[in-house]
C-alpha cells in the first residue's frame, strides 16, 4: 500500500492527496473542517485491503492551499472534487465510492447533485447540511472580534478542549492520531479559512442554494454514519438526513461521539466496506 502523499493542482490552486493505488474499486475519502485527510489514518489500511482509496485535503485545509481570497462555494469544492475524481480515475471505471465526514459529508452531497453519475455510493458519517449555522458562529468572522479569537482558538488549552469534545471517549483513540489531528485544528491558516467559510454561508448552506430541495433526485446508495453522543451536531439530525434522503439506510454507533472512524476504526471500515459492496 502507498501512503506517500501528493501535490495536485485543480483549478489554480495546490492540493494535497493521498493514492494507496491498491486493487480494487476507487474509494474517496473527503474530511471535516478544521482538519485534513489525516482524519482517516487509521483506517486507509484497513480500507485498501478492498479498495483504491484516495484522501484529499479540501481547499483551505491540511497541507492544501489556503488562499483566503478564494470564493468559497458548494459550486467551487463540488467543481474541484469532480476534476480531482475526474483527473485520477478512468472513464473505464466505475465511478468511485465517497465517504464524507462532516462538513466533507455536504460536499458530497452538493458534488452529487451538480455532476450527476459521479459517484457509485456514499457513506456520510455524522454528516453536516442538515442545520443551519447558528448566528453567534456566523460572528466570530466579524474583524472586530476575528484576530482575537483566531488566537484563543489556536491555543493548546483551547484546541485541546475542542477536539477532545469530538469523542465520547478519548481513551478509545489512538494516541498519535489525536495528537496529529489535535495539531490540524491549530493551523492558523485554517482557521482563517473557517471565517472565510462562515462568512461566505449562504453559498455553503444545502438549504439557502436550493439544494436540499433536490435531494429527492440523487439515485444512488446512501449509506448515513452517527456516533450516539455526538456533542456537535446532534444524532437526531441524523433521522432528519435519513428522512430528506431516499432510500438511505442509517447506522448508529453506540458509545461514540463526532469522529467514528477514530474511535471504532475496525467497525466503521467493517460497515463502509459491507455497505458499498453489497449494494
Amino acid at each position: 500500500m502507498n501512503t506517500t502523499c501528493h501535490t495536485i493542482v485543480l483549478q489554480g490552486h495546490r492540493h494535497r492527496y493521498l493514492d494507496t493505488e491498491t486493487d480494487g474499486p476507487p474509494l474517496l475519502l473527503l474530511h471535516g473542517i478544521s482538519c485534513s485527510l489525516d482524519i482517516f489514518d487509521d483506517v486507509i489500511g484497513p480500507l485498501s485491503a478492498s479498495f483504491r482509496v484516495l484522501a484529499l485535503d479540501l481547499l483551505g485545509f491540511g497541507d492544501s492551499a489556503k488562499p483566503q481570497d478564494a470564493p468559497y462555494s458548494l459550486r467551487l469544492y463540488a467543481d474541484l472534487i469532480t476534476e480531482f475524481i475526474q483527473r485520477k480515475t478512468t472513464a473505464s471505471q466505475a465511478p468511485p465510492y465517497v465517504i464524507g465526514h462532516s462538513m466533507g459529508g455536504k460536499y458530497a452531497l452538493a458534488t452529487a447533485l451538480l455532476h450527476p453519475g459521479l459517484f457509485s455510493g456514499l457513506v456520510l458519517s455524522n454528516t453536516d447540511g442538515f442545520t443551519r449555522l447558528p448566528f453567534w458562529v456566523r460572528a466570530i468572522s466579524w474583524p472586530v472580534i476575528r484576530q482575537f479569537l483566531k488566537s484563543l482558538m489556536t491555543s493548546r488549552r483551547v484546541s485541546a478542549r475542542a477536539f477532545r469534545a469530538a469523542f465520547a471517549s478519548t481513551a478509545r483513540v489512538n494516541p498519535e492520531s489525536f495528537t496529529k489531528n489535535l495539531e490540524r485544528t491549530r493551523d492558523k491558516a485554517a482557521v482563517e479559512t473557517v471565517m472565510q467559510l462562515n462568512r461566505n454561508y449562504r453559498e455553503l448552506d444545502l438549504e439557502i442554494t436550493g439544494l436540499r430541495d433536490r435531494l429527492s433526485e440523487l439515485a444512488l446508495p446512501v449509506l448515513i454514519l452517527w456516533g450516539e453522543h455526538d456533542r456537535y451536531i446532534s444524532p437526531s439530525t441524523a433521522v432528519i438526513a435519513q428522512q430528506e434522503l431516499p432510500g438511505s439506510k442509517l447506522v448508529m454507533f453506540p458509545e461514540c461521539g463526532h469522529t467514528p472512524m477514530l474511535e471504532y476504526p475496525r467497525e466503521f471500515t467493517d460497515t463502509v466496506t459491507r455497505f458499498f459492496l453489497n449494494s
